[in-house]
């Protein structure tokens, strides 16, 4: 019975051999397809709260389509505002892995 055991998590560890599974860090392209869903993620769900609540407000104000066609331009310029946040938070957080820990502290510059 150890003999399969020993021989199961052998072929585990084979099958799993490069693959982030949740416990290590991820792949290079695991982090990417990630940051790239946020950014969809981002990028379309402001521009439909927008058109949403601009359909709304038409229909409640009878202003169609005016008010859909402008919030719908303003959720995608909020889209890509955050869009653009996310994006400058990973490069900043993986410009800080890259950078050097030395023994004089976190690696950056002093002024």
């Amino acid at each position: 019975m150890n003999d399969l055991d020993a021989r199961l998590k052998a072929a585990r560890a084979r099958q799993n051999e490069g693959k982030s599974d949740g416990r290590g860090p991820a792949l290079p392209a695991e982090r990417g397809a990630g940051a790239g869903y946020r950014v969809a993620v981002e990028l379309i769900g402001g521009m439909l709260f927008g058109a949403g609540l601009g359909w709304w407000l038409d229909q409640e104000l009878g202003t169609k389509p005016w008010l859909m066609v402008l919030l719908f331009l303003l959720g995608a310029a909020g889209g890509l505002l955050n869009a653009y946040r996310a994006m400058t938070q990973a490069d900043r957080s993986e410009q800080d892995k890259d950078r050097p820990q030395g023994p004089g502290g976190d690696g950056r510059k002093k002024d």
